[in-house]
């Protein structure tokens, strides 16, 4: 089976940022429309286009503040891409904060999670897809700031996908480093493994600290890793391409055990 292309990407709404004092700058983009989210829209579904299967954090479900257009929906059908899902997790007047998910192959079925959170507004999407016939989760979540908060969404995380019976691939914008107990939790207790370490995404113009990742279960192996220098956003994507290894049948299982 060839190398699956995955990206994670926080499109900070399609809010450009190449330095500190832009972001500033630009910060009533988050409540009000503006006419260049559109053309930031268009060339980020012109990078997705490399990719069989693409996971969004903070994007916009259609709201005042990107003219009541969905983002998710747009860069898929701009990217080329015939399926998409998308999880709601904050729904305001003027701002719909969202997680998404593109692919090329066909999505069986999708799962949505509100994850703990002092200030309500954290998910978890898991879309299952038939990848060349081998059944794999994917899974979108973006974690809290504050600390406390996120443990308590690893845990919920780690729950979640220890009970999937099937591999999974969860990425997202988690807010912690390679080091963190809350990677450390949900490796523990999802049974995955970092495609990535200390591979910095944030801030895009200068970075400096790796808080956006992608883990994969057993039998899943990287075969290239890479951030992306592209500055429509504050974070850099984050690219990897998986080899999903088929899984013995029952027969060929006992005869390696037997040996």
């Amino acid at each position: 089976m060839k190398p699956l292309r995955i990206l994670s990407y926080n499109t900070h709404v399609c809010i450009r940022a190449t330095r500190s004092s832009e972001r500033l700058k630009n910060l009533w983009k988050h409540v009000l429309p503006s006419r260049c989210k559109m053309e930031n829209l268009r060339a980020i579904s012109g990078l997705l286009r490399q990719f069989d299967v693409v996971g969004l954090q903070e994007s916009d479900a259609g709201s005042l503040r990107s003219y009541f257009k969905n983002h998710t929906k747009f860069l898929a059908h701009h990217g080329g891409f015939d399926h998409w899902a998308e999880q709601v997790n904050r729904d305001l007047v003027f701002a719909r904060h969202s997680i998404g998910f593109l692919s090329r192959y066909r999505i069986l079925s999708i799962s949505r999670h509100q994850l703990p959170s002092k200030i309500p507004g954290r998910g978890l999407m898991v879309v299952h897809l038939d990848v060349g016939g081998e059944p794999i989760a994917f899974a979108v979540a973006h974690l809290s700031l504050g600390s406390r908060d996120r443990i308590r969404q690893a845990l919920a995380i780690g729950d979640i996908i220890h009970d999937l019976d099937c591999r999974a691939i969860l990425m997202g914008d988690f807010n912690c480093t390679s080091q963190s107990d809350e990677l450390w939790a949900i490796s523990a207790k999802a049974g995955l493994k970092p495609a990535i370490r200390n591979m910095p995404t944030y801030p895009s113009w200068n970075p400096r600290r790796d808080i956006d990742h992608i883990l994969v279960s057993e039998g899943i192996s990287i075969s290239r890793a890479r951030t992306i220098d592209f500055p429509m956003s504050d974070h850099l994507p984050l690219a990897i391409e998986a080899v999903i290894h088929r899984r013995m049948d029952d027969a060929a299982h006992a005869l390696c055990k037997a040996a």
